[in-house]
C-alpha cells in the first residue's frame, strides 16, 4: 500500500492542461462572460500546433514541407496517370493561382512533378507525378501514417473514432453547402453557427438550430411540413438539430409514413409542425452527407 499523501492524490486525480489553468485564471476574475467555448477552441488550436510540429519533422527528413506533401498526395489520390489540371489542383489545395504555381515550380525543379499539355485540350496545363514522385509517395506515406498513429496514442481506437465523428460534424458545418445540409428535407439550410449570426443580426434570439435559407421547393418534404424561409429548426422528433449529420441520421432512420414533429422558431414564436414522412422522400444513410462533402 502507498502511504497516504495528499500531494499524490491531487496529482493522479486532477491532471490539468494549459487550458484548464487558463480557465481557472479567468474564473478568478469573476467576469460576466461565458468562457465555455475556450475549452474546445483553445484546445483545438494547441493540439493543431503540436501536430503541425511533429508532422513537419517527418517531412523535413525528405526535404519537403507539409504543403509539398499535400500536393503529392493530391496527385496520387487522383489515380493513374496521377495528374490533375493545375486549376483543379489549386482548388483541391485551397490556394491562389500564384501560390500553387510557386509550389508546383518547386516540385518541378526536384523532378517530383512535371507540367504537360492536356492532349485533349492544349489550353489546359496538367501537373503529373513523375516516377520519382511516385517513389517518394511510396516511401513517405507509411512513415507519415505511422507518425500520425503515434501522435494519437493517448486515445483508444474507440475514442479516436468518437473524436473523428465529433470533428466531422463541426467541419461539415463550415464546409457544406446549404443545399447539401438540407438535402434530407429538400430545402436549403444554413448551419447552426451561420443561423445564430443571422438571427442576432436582426435582433432575434440565437439558439442553436438549422435556419431555412430559402423557400422550400414545391412538393419537397420541407414544403409539405409547412416550413418557411427564416424558420429555425431546433428539433425533429424531440432530437436536437445542430448539424447535417444529426438531420441525416434522424430522417434516414424513419420509415415511409412515419410521423415527424419539427420544432421551430418562427421569429420568436415556438411552433410544432406535424407531418408524415412521405414514401418518395430520399433516404440519406448516416454519414453519406460527409462522404459527399469530403470527396
Amino acid at each position: 500500500m502507498f502511504p497516504k499523501d495528499s500531494r499524490y492524490d491531487e496529482a493522479v486525480s486532477a491532471p490539468k492542461d494549459y487550458v484548464d489553468r487558463l480557465l481557472e485564471d479567468w474564473a478568478g476574475q469573476q467576469l460576466d462572460l461565458d468562457f465555455t467555448p475556450v475549452a474546445v477552441v483553445a484546445r483545438l488550436a494547441r493540439v493543431r500546433a503540436h501536430l503541425d510540429t511533429a508532422l513537419k519533422e517527418v517531412f523535413a527528413r525528405y526535404h519537403l514541407s507539409a504543403a509539398d506533401f499535400v500536393a503529392i498526395v493530391s496527385l496520387r489520390r487522383a489515380g493513374a496517370p496521377y495528374h490533375l489540371p493545375q486549376a483543379q489542383l489549386m482548388v483541391r489545395l485551397g490556394l491562389t493561382s500564384g501560390t500553387v504555381s510557386v509550389r508546383v515550380d518547386r516540385l518541378v525543379r526536384r523532378g517530383i512533378v512535371v507540367r504537360e499539355d492536356d492532349p485533349e485540350d492544349r489550353r489546359i496545363q496538367l501537373v503529373r507525378l513523375t516516377e520519382e514522385g511516385l517513389r517518394m509517395f511510396d516511401e513517405i506515406a507509411p512513415v507519415h501514417l505511422a507518425n500520425e498513429h503515434r501522435l494519437l496514442s493517448a486515445l483508444t481506437p474507440a475514442e479516436q473514432h468518437h473524436l473523428a465523428e465529433l470533428l466531422q460534424r463541426l467541419l461539415l458545418s463550415f464546409e457544406e453547402s446549404t443545399a447539401e445540409l438540407g438535402a434530407p428535407l429538400g430545402v436549403d439550410l444554413h448551419p447552426a453557427h451561420v443561423a445564430r449570426s443571422l438571427r442576432a443580426t436582426v435582433g432575434l434570439s440565437d439558439p442553436p438550430g438549422l435556419l431555412v435559407a430559402s423557400a422550400p421547393a414545391p412538393g419537397s418534404p420541407a414544403a409539405q411540413a409547412g416550413l418557411l424561409q427564416g424558420d429555425l429548426i431546433t428539433a425533429i422528433n424531440d432530437l436536437e438539430m445542430r448539424s447535417s449529420v444529426a438531420l441525416a441520421e434522424t430522417v434516414s432512420s424513419l420509415a415511409p409514413g412515419a410521423p415527424l414533429r419539427i420544432a421551430i422558431l418562427r421569429g420568436e414564436q415556438p411552433q410544432i409542425l406535424n407531418f408524415t414522412h412521405p414514401p418518395a422522400a430520399k433516404r440519406v444513410p448516416a454519414g453519406q452527407m460527409a462522404l459527399q462533402a469530403g470527396g
